[in-house]
């Protein structure tokens, strides 16, 4: 596919102060929605450590001001577009080095992840599909630590995409019922940036955008979780 990158989830510049105090940089923060949306992106704000220093309400909208850690941006704006429908509007600049405001919860939900080379099936994505939502169609080139999914529920799930049905000369109940795959989820670059975690990668190419684990190697990423 030509050439291939590799893209880290991105991360604040941290400073210590002389007395060994931890700082991370804040950013001013603008919003401007429509007044139903202002419950949910106000909790988006406080789940990303913000503060709110004020609200002015104006016909049908309202526009926020408020302070947040550089490192809550990330994934933000998504959070904003997809809860207005791409009806809010936002804007931000450097503030200052603060003390670090605490940890971030991370997305809530693990990642399907292949552990198997090879093509994907449509018979063993339609079994995965029923434990969360695939990142992947059938007949697409996989590897053993491509997230090919995400999880419903928190923790990663390593799965088979590859896996073909066997043959048999008996005919099972149901044989013949067509497989019905819902439609992949397909990431921007930015919005995959957004998505992944600490341990995992975009890669990208000219034809195309995977998610992957750092460590590929199941056994590995096991042991280096444990270290």
């Amino acid at each position: 596919e030509g050439y291939e990158v590799m893209v880290s989830r991105p991360e604040a510049i941290f400073h210590r102060t002389e007395d060994g105090n931890l700082l991370e940089p804040l950013e001013s923060l603008y919003v401007d929605l429509p007044n139903e949306n202002l419950g949910d992106i106000l909790q988006s704000i406080a789940n990303r450590k913000g503060e709110i220093l004020g609200m002015d309400h104006h016909a049908s909208r309202v526009s926020i001001e408020a302070i947040i850690p550089t490192r809550g941006l990330i994934g933000f704006e998504t959070d904003l577009v997809n809860l207005t429908r791409g009806e809010g509007l936002m804007s931000h600049l450097f503030r200052e080095y603060a003390p670090f405001k605490g940890e971030i919860s991370g997305r809530g939900r693990g990642v399907m992840v292949s552990m198997e080379n090879g093509v994907s099936t449509a018979y063993a994505l339609n079994n995965i599909q029923a434990r969360g939502r695939l990142f992947i169609g059938p007949q697409e080139d996989v590897y053993e630590g491509m997230i090919v999914g995400e999880n419903a529920r928190p923790g990663d799930l390593p799965v088979n995409p590859c896996k073909a049905k066997h043959l048999t000369n008996m005919r099972s109940q149901g044989e013949g019922k067509g497989i019905q795959l819902e439609a992949p989820l397909r990431m921007t670059l930015e919005r995959a940036i957004e998505y992944i975690d600490i341990d995992e990668y975009v890669e990208a190419t000219p034809k195309s955008l995977r998610l992957r684990k750092r460590i590929l190697d199941a056994t590995a990423r096991k042991r280096a979780a444990a270290a």
